[in-house]
């Protein structure tokens, strides 16, 4: 190795710098519960209780309850109804997010790709707390 004063060559630095500095990540980013289809087949409009719901999914990453929204909306003079007229009053929803990353990192040039897709369950209440509807969308197969 040729040296210039005592100090190793600009390639040889260049080199290293390379060698220390550069490399690539693959990995994969997980969010919340997974939502089981299976138990999704289970769920009956009319019958399936929101115990239930709870018992199979957990507790649901967002809730919407009827009194403490309308105190919100009596706050700021939205309404003055009461708010079970309105058909967000109970509201369950469970979301899992699932990311396939790969990144490519070196001196001059980088490449990051992130992909994020996500099963979504919204489930709608009634008066008696038995599921009224339902929606499941499952966006992770997209991923496989």
């Amino acid at each position: 190795m040729k040296r210039f004063l005592g100090f190793p060559s600009i390639a040889s630095i260049l080199l290293v710098f390379l060698l220390f500095f550069s490399g690539c990540v693959v990995g994969r980013y997980y969010e919340g519960p997974q939502i089981p289809p299976e138990k999704i087949r289970e769920i009956k409009p009319g019958i399936t209780t929101k115990q239930e719901i709870i018992s199979w999914f957990g507790p649901p990453q967002n809730y919407i309850s009827p009194t403490l929204f309308n105190e919100i909306l009596r706050e700021i003079d939205v309404t003055r109804e009461p708010l079970t007229h309105y058909p967000f009053a109970n509201i369950l929803s469970y979301q899992y997010n699932r990311g396939n990353i790969k990144a490519i990192v070196l001196v001059l040039f980088n490449f990051v790709e992130a992909k994020v897709k996500s099963d979504h369950l919204v489930i709608f209440l009634d008066e008696n707390d038995r599921v009224k509807y339902y929606g499941f969308h499952k966006g992770t197969d997209e991923l496989r």
